[in-house]
C-alpha cells in the first residue's frame, strides 16, 4: 500500500487491518474502518513469487539446534526457500478513502 496507515501499535504485523470485497462486476472495496476505498485490479509487467524460508540443522532435528545458531553457533545449517504463492496481478486504490455514512430510518410514530 502506498500512504499511511497509524496505529497504537508499534507493528501492524499480524493486524486486522480492513476486509477486502469484490462486487459482482469484480471491482474491489477495501474497507478500512469507516472508510471505504474503490479500486480496479491490474496486471503485473512481471509475476512474482512469494517465498518461506526454512533452516534446517544438518546435525539434529531438535529445536534447541536454532538456539545455538541465533547464539552464535558455528553449527552447520541448510537454508532453503519454499514457494508459497505466484502474484499476478495487483489492486490499485487512486482516489481519496470515502466516509461510510449510515442513513438513519425516520421514526414512526
Amino acid at each position: 500500500m502506498q500512504g499511511f496507515l497509524e496505529s497504537d501499535q508499534e507493528s501492524l504485523a499480524g493486524l486486522h487491518i480492513g476486509d477486502l470485497h469484490f462486487d459482482e462486476r469484480g471491482t474491489p472495496s477495501l474497507i478500512i474502518g469507516h472508510h471505504v476505498l474503490t479500486g480496479k485490479v491490474s496486471s503485473l509487467d512481471k509475476p512474482y513469487a512469494v517465498m518461506r524460508k526454512k533452516r534446517e540443522s544438518l546435525i539434529n532435528d531438535d529445536e534447541d539446534d536454532e538456539m545455538e545458531i541465533e547464539n552464535g553457533s558455528c553449527e552447520p545449517v541448510e537454508t532453503s526457500y519454499d514457494v508459497v504463492a505466484f502474484v499476478k496481478q495487483k489492486i490499485i486504490f487512486k482516489n481519496r478513502p470515502r466516509p461510510i455514512i449510515l442513513k438513519k430510518k425516520p421514526k414512526t410514530v
